[in-house]
């Protein structure tokens, strides 16, 4: 995300592409987000997603790796992340419980382009996890592309560059 930050258009980081309303309304969107994903709220996380051509992206090894030639921790479209909720909502699926406790911080949202109802905005996080009495702290940078609907923000794509991307990855359990 710093990348996208530093090569966006002066006019994304210096006067805005949006209005201060608007930055507030993204950034509590963005809480929003969060604490769906914290609380296990996995329909009403799904409801935030708009459209059928959907992408759920955390890149493995490299943030800026061609999907399409390299591996991905996860690659979803509407139907793999359905699937995907599926798992994590099954009660008796034992490599899920008990639920992750997680508690994450969204900084830095900054819109980097707007295009028509379409905004592209990059945040970071960090994102505290507790499990089984392991604890891990997470921290990553995600990039958006909403829609903005009469209904607020609708998310088309996420892509979650983790930190850690090259690293061994444990079983995720949780939304990143």
């Amino acid at each position: 995300m710093a990348k996208q930050i530093v090569n966006a258009a002066p006019a994304a980081l210096v006067g805005g592409i949006l209005d201060i309303e608007t930055q507030l309304r993204l950034e509590r969107f963005l809480a929003y987000e969060a604490a769906l994903m914290d609380e296990h709220e996995y329909d009403r996380w799904m409801a935030l997603w708009s459209g059928d051509d959907i992408l759920y992206w955390v890149p493995c090894n490299h943030d800026d790796q061609d999907p399409s030639t390299g591996i991905a921790i996860i690659y979803d479209n509407r139907a793999n992340l359905s699937e995907r909720m599926m798992r994590l909502k099954d009660k008796t699926a034992h490599a899920y419980r008990p639920q992750a406790k997680l508690v994450r911080t969204i900084s830095g949202v900054v819109p980097l382009r707007s295009e028509g109802d379409e905004l592209e905005v990059a945040s970071s996080f960090v994102l505290g996890e507790i499990r089984v009495g392991v604890q891990n702290i997470w921290f990553g940078k995600c990039v958006y592309r909403l829609q903005s609907t009469h209904e607020g923000f609708r998310i088309r794509s996420k892509k979650v560059m983790l930190l850690n991307n090259d690293e061994a990855m444990p079983n995720l359990t949780f939304l990143v």
